[in-house]
């Protein structure tokens, strides 16, 4: 230990967090208790927080006092070079497991039907139906309905975007999106920079476009690190940048605004495009949406995209981006593959949403999902290990656990399944092998006793692979 007071007080704490005698979302002792516990002085206590802070280990909350970040910012050694991406196979055999019959699926990021708006959604559309039918099958050659990105266009001055309707592009879901940006912008063989840990969806994207990834490291509570992105783009010739700055998937990780704007002048300076992934951001527990990268940049370097997939049904398949100075390009190129999405659909989410039907149903879905994230979390706490870490974010509706010490989740999804539980190993959100003791579960679920009865199985199969790896020799 350090011969200074500051730093043994700091360690000490640090210690605790790190083996689990502090949980995530904790509040540790107060400054006036840590003064008396440790026998030092407030400023002592004061500087000791101060290095927990800037470390990642603790967070402050004005009035509330200190709290357990929700995973402790650990460097991974993820290999600061491009790499071929080969994950479709391992990840169509996870979704096959995780749907199969008779399986309770905490894996695939999809929200439940119980959780969807049906009734409302089934009036408007038997509306549309009986009075609207002409239009219905009649083509439409545009970028959109256009009641329906003028809808769009609404939702964005939520994250601080102010866009003209006629700059909004209408398409086949946010995955669609990123992969018309990333056709317009980059060519086969060039690098995207992503984050690590990175959707499947995304790198499944890149795979299918025979571009190389690029795994950036990225802190689980503050997303993408601007000195390793700048590293990177020192060193490799990056075509693109994908980001998700509002509740990432598979961490939940939220960009602070400081840190927005540092990879926004790195990529204008680099003169990269920077591809925004905003799907979830409206999808905040409390308070309002960060600004989008898109409200800070001075040059439309920025391709805006999201969807109302994750909040309506994947079924819908309905997203929109907002190209910048790439938008032209953009449009050419669907224009060439679909030229528009089904019109049945824009029109339905398009009156939908002016009657003001989604922003009450995402008011009681962010609800639901933030009770959800709490129960889930007393039920991993009862049922799982010592030794397990939960990364509590506020918003979204993915949990990101880490596993005790030499667990392997790639050997638990196949004894889940095996026992009728699903969820997604960590295995599918890189090339390299970083996150195997990882797992992502879903929260947009309607929480029953067969999902409580599903999470404690997934416990008792964990405590069995610990047992079972500290009897062999």
């Amino acid at each position: 230990m350090s011969n200074k007071k500051y730093q043994q007080v700091a360690e000490s704490l640090s210690q605790q967090i790190l083996t689990g005698c502090f949980q995530p979302g904790e509040k540790i002792p107060s400054v006036r208790a840590s003064r008396e516990q440790f026998n030092v002085s407030m400023t002592t206590v004061q500087t000791a927080y101060g290095i927990l802070e800037d470390s990642g280990l603790i967070n402050s909350r004005p009035g509330s006092g200190y709290f357990v970040s929700r995973l402790p910012d650990v460097d991974h050694l993820t290999p600061m070079k491009p790499q071929d991406i080969s994950v479709y196979n391992r990840m169509m055999s996870v979704l096959t497991e995780c749907h199969k019959e008779g399986v309770t699926n905490l894996g695939t990021a999809v929200i439940s039907p119980d959780l969807l708006p049906i009734n409302q959604l089934k009036k408007i559309l038997n509306k549309l139906t009986r009075y609207h039918m002409l239009e219905l099958v009649s083509p439409e050659f545009s970028s959109g309905f256009l009641p329906l990105r003028r809808e769009f266009a609404k939702r964005m001055l939520n994250v601080d975007v102010e866009v003209h309707p006629d700059d909004i592009l209408v398409t086949g879901g946010c995955q669609d999106a990123i992969a018309l940006a990333l056709s317009s912008v980059a060519s086969v063989g060039d690098i995207i920079a992503v984050e690590s840990p990175c959707f499947p969806g995304l790198l499944q994207v890149i795979e299918s476009l025979d571009m190389k990834v690029l795994e950036v490291p990225s802190s689980p509570v503050l997303g993408i690190k601007p000195d390793a992105l700048q590293d990177a783009l020192m060193n490799w010739p990056i075509a693109a940048l994908v980001l998700v700055p509002s509740f990432s998937n598979p961490t939940g990780s939220l960009m602070p605004v400081v840190n927005r704007k540092k990879i926004l002048a790195l990529s204008e300076l680099y003169d990269i495009p920077l591809i925004e992934d905003d799907l979830f951001s409206e999808l905040n527990y409390q308070g309002k949406p960060l600004p989008a990268i898109k409200s800070m940049e001075s040059n439309a370097n920025v391709i805006y995209c999201s969807s109302v997939s994750k909040s309506l049904g994947s079924g819908f398949r309905l997203g929109w981006l907002c190209g910048g100075k790439y938008h032209r390009k953009i449009k050419k190129l669907k224009a060439f593959r679909n030229v528009s999405e089904p019109l049945i659909i824009q029109m339905l989410i398009a009156e939908f949403m002016k009657l003001g039907g989604y922003s009450r149903h995402l008011k009681k879905l962010k609800m639901t999902l933030h009770q959800n994230q709490k129960w889930l979390q007393a039920c991993i706490h009862d049922s799982f290990p010592e030794g397990t870490r939960v990364n509590l974010s506020d918003g979204g509706y993915v949990l990101w656990i880490k596993l005790p010490e030499q667990c392997d989740s790639r050997l638990l999804f196949t004894q889940a399944i095996d026992n009728g539980v699903a969820f997604f190993p960590g295995d599918v959100f890189s090339q390299h092998e970083h996150y195997i003791g990882y797992i992502r579960l879903n929260l947009a679920i309607e929480w029953d006793n067969a999902i409580e009865k599903a999470v404690n199985t997934l416990g008792e199969l964990i405590h069995q692979q610990i047992e079972m790896n500290q009897r062999e020799p």
